[in-house]
């Protein structure tokens, strides 16, 4: 389970001296979440969507213990990152979008058997892991230099490579961004089956048509602040404002991005 309890951040720039001696991406304080509240329950999918900018990277950073909140409570299967973060990393597995944890000189078990003992386990139980999770993926005859695989064999080693500790919450931000549209769906069934066994998905994405097929509820983020919280179905009705909006925010996003790669959207 995944609980989070009125979790505030706000990013403050270097003050004084320290201006000269540390970057910042921001000149102002910027709030990028405001009293975010949302839980996530296990054998179901929650998805988290927002515009760019919402606050979702931060949000996660902070599930991930890689970032701390101001204020505010997280419970990951029971742990807090903020005050353990070690032991966070026995029951989270993320992934990333483009995720660059994977070794590209290094071929799929090699991977998964490294991963594995990053966790502690020992040369035999890691290759006894990667070989169970190869066959789950079906990568099991495609076990070649990472290098070679296509866009889709690496997002699901990606999300293996999540799942060689075996935890009890994944959280996956935008895993079928840079799929077409056959290797996206392949992702998605692959996180149903999790949820089915019993894991926690949390599932960032851009796209409402995905969640509507694949999520239990949905929490939006809309700069900084929780717009809704609850199932897709709700939010059509119900939320059907903060539906329309959000729409409209991520067509905006998809058009900048197509315009960025010189795409027609």
């Amino acid at each position: 389970m995944l609980d989070i309890d009125r979790v505030h951040r706000t990013y403050r720039p270097p003050k004084g001296a320290l201006r000269i001696l540390m970057r910042s991406a921001v000149k102002h304080e910027v709030t990028a979440l405001h009293d975010v509240s949302l839980r996530a329950e296990p054998g179901t999918i929650h998805g988290l969507v927002g515009p760019n900018g919402a606050g979702k990277t931060t949000l996660i950073r902070i599930v991930c213990g890689l970032l701390s909140a101001d204020s505010g409570e997280v419970s990951v299967a029971g742990i807090d990152p903020a005050k353990n973060r070690r032991g966070i990393g026995t029951v989270l597995g993320l992934v990333l979008a483009d995720d660059r944890s994977l070794y590209w000189r290094l071929t799929g078990r090699q991977n998964l058997e490294f991963h594995g003992a990053l966790h502690g386990l020992g040369p035999a139980a890691a290759s006894a892991r990667a070989s169970a999770l190869l066959e789950q993926f079906q990568l099991a005859d495609r076990d070649r230099l990472v290098f070679g695989y296509s866009t889709g064999m690496r997002a699901k080693l990606g999300i293996a490579r999540a799942l060689v500790h075996e935890p009890e919450v994944l959280v996956l931000d935008e895993p079928t961004r840079s799929l077409d549209p056959i290797a996206a769906s392949e992702v998605c069934e692959i996180l149903s089956d999790l949820a089915n066994a019993g894991h926690t998905v949390v599932l960032s994405s851009h796209r409402l048509d995905e969640l509507e097929r694949l999520a239990h509820d949905v929490s939006v983020i809309i700069g900084g602040q929780l717009r809704y919280s609850g199932s897709m179905e709700a939010l059509r009705t119900e939320g059907s404002t903060v539906a329309s909006a959000l729409e409209d925010m991520l067509m905006e996003d998809r058009r900048r991005i197509a315009r960025e790669q010189g795409l027609d959207l």
